[in-house]
């Protein structure tokens, strides 16, 4: 890991239960970048899984986050059957505002994050913003401008490696320390972009090397992705969409574990 960690940083420059990642932290601390979640008077009994928008599960309990910003649990909670039904109606004994990739409890002021800094979701985290999850590298965080420019939108509609084109740039002295890092990054760029590609090619994917800004899967409420913003809070350089699947990220160094979890997603 440590390898992607340092190989990858030349690239980019081109949490109740001790199992879970928290950070505690004060509201002031944190600069928030989006607005808190709506908060909604009543409780729809019609569907409570409608109720939902993050469920978070694991060896010692579950915590239920609901679309009004209350958070209930319980130790030791049985999840078989119509486990969120019964969870429901636990006592409430906590109430959160939602960010775009983390909460921030209201009475403690502690935060919660859902993803690393790959963009992969952590474990135990069953629902994000209401989507269930069924992929770890699933996509459930992104930008969408209000009106894009038709021109810079790229539909996918077929099963593709989707790679994203690194920003050009060019310098008046080419021989600075700063030009140098840049054809490194360029080079490192070429080099594990085209292993990618020839990774999933054997799993017969073909490659897309988007030149556009935007992206659109006909999914995702017919939003677009911005892809020169944070997808699911890293700088996502790949992903991967099988034909009626919500897309995956995928890191342009694959690891064993990252291909094994490509390979489940497209059965």
């Amino acid at each position: 890991m440590k390898f992607r960690e340092i190989t990858l940083a030349a690239i980019i420059s081109l949490n109740f239960f001790s199992c879970k990642k928290e950070i505690v932290k004060t509201s002031e601390d944190i600069k928030t970048t989006k607005d808190t979640v709506t908060q909604i008077s009543n409780i729809s009994t019609e569907n409570p899984r409608n109720n939902v928008q993050h469920l978070f599960t694991a060896n010692g309990g579950s915590i239920l986050y609901l679309k009004n910003g209350e958070i209930k649990g319980q130790a030791r909670f049985d999840t078989d059957g119509d486990f969120v039904t019964e969870l429901m109606k636990t006592k409430t004994y906590a109430h959160y505002d939602e960010y775009d990739d983390y909460l921030i409890g209201k009475e403690r002021g502690d935060t919660t994050f859902f993803l690393n800094e790959f963009g992969r979701i952590d474990e135990g985290w069953n629902i994000l913003k209401g989507i269930d999850i069924e992929n770890p590298m699933q996509i459930v965080s992104y930008k969408s401008p209000k009106n894009p420019n038709p021109k810079e939108i790229e539909t996918i509609s077929e099963t593709r490696l989707i790679i994203f084109d690194p920003e050009t740039k060019t310098f008046k002295d080419e021989n600075s320390p700063e030009a140098e890092n840049y054809f490194t990054a360029m080079d490192d760029w070429n080099f594990y972009s085209h292993e990618l590609s020839e990774s999933l090619g054997k799993l017969g994917v073909q490659t897309k090397y988007l030149n556009k800004r935007f992206l659109n899967f006909n999914l995702l409420n017919k939003n677009v992705i911005d892809t020169k913003s944070r997808i699911n809070g890293a700088n996502v350089q790949a992903l991967l969409y099988k034909k009626g699947k919500m897309p995956i990220v995928v890191p342009l160094i694959l690891l064993e574990e990252d291909l094994e979890l490509v390979k489940d997603y497209l059965r």
